[in-house]
């Protein structure tokens, strides 16, 4: 089950290999993830949970205040927190 901050990796989809952060998820279960480029903050993608493979990357959402911010934590992460599980 993915949870609201995790980072999380693109599996399919005309995103796909791209990395993201869970923003939100939704009682059906989907997600609404962001990267602060493609998709900010403000218009976060409501994507498929089984479309995503879930990194051991983690971050938190209520530091984060814009988009160039969510770029530099995503950018940030160490290669070891990005190994898609």
């Amino acid at each position: 089950m993915l949870q609201k901050g995790q980072v999380v990796y693109s599996a399919a989809g005309h995103d796909k290999d791209s990395f993201y952060v869970v923003v939100e998820v939704d009682r059906d279960g989907c997600c609404r993830i962001a990267d602060g480029r493609r998709r900010g903050l403000g218009s976060p993608k409501r994507k498929n949970p089984k479309h995503l493979r879930a990194t051991r990357g983690v971050i938190q959402l209520a530091q984060i205040g814009s988009d160039r911010a969510l770029r530099r934590a995503l950018a940030a992460l160490r290669p070891e927190e990005m190994v898609v599980e």
